[in-house]
């Protein structure tokens, strides 16, 4: 029987008020934490893109990668 692990999603999401983009990540049964910082939705979806993976292996020890 193989095991998978349950999906992780990330969101570009506009800020407030305008005040840029972040990346938000729905993590199953856990926190959803959200990464700033990004000016316009192209760099935040560039970071999904390209820089989400290594993130997720980084993020508590990779239990969700």
């Amino acid at each position: 029987m193989t095991t998978t692990k349950p999906k992780v999603i990330f969101e570009p999401v506009q800020m407030k008020k305008g005040k840029g983009w972040c990346v938000r990540v729905m993590l199953p049964h856990g926190p959803q934490p959200q990464i700033d910082g990004f000016t316009k939705r192209a760099e935040a979806v560039a970071w999904i893109e390209h820089e989400s993976g290594e993130w997720l292996k980084r993020y508590e020890g990779g239990k969700y990668a």
